[in-house]
């Protein structure tokens, strides 16, 4: 029972992490779309609503990367699962290619739907 309770405590201190790279993920998402919208919507684009899109994007990506290092510095001790350098730069690239997949497909629609 004692690793179990170590498991759960583990995860329970990434999890702000986690959530903030969520939190991230979605504000870069909806901001990169939002500047696809603007940008595909009408014959002539509305210029000053680019900024606070692209702006909401670059913080999302920003706010990503931060939880991304403060949860790979908090999970350096890993309970009981040894793993190698490689392994560790393996399990740290899903969370980007999740990342940048999402966010080109829900561009992609956007685009798609707006043309």
């Amino acid at each position: 029972m004692g690793l179990l309770n170590r498991q759960i405590r583990s995860e329970i201190k990434l999890l702000p992490f986690m959530l903030g790279k969520l939190a991230g993920g979605l504000m870069a998402v909806v901001g990169f779309t939002g500047a696809v919208i603007v940008i595909t919507r009408r014959a002539n684009p509305s210029w000053p609503g680019m900024p606070t899109y692209l702006l909401l994007g670059m913080s999302g990506v920003f706010i990503f990367l931060i939880s991304y290092k403060f949860a790979g510095k908090r999970a350096k001790v890993n309970d009981g699962l040894m793993m190698t350098p490689q392994e560790k730069k393996k399990a740290g690239m899903i969370s980007w290619i999740i990342f940048f997949a999402a966010a080109s497909v829900f561009i992609l629609f956007t685009y798609i739907i707006t043309k």
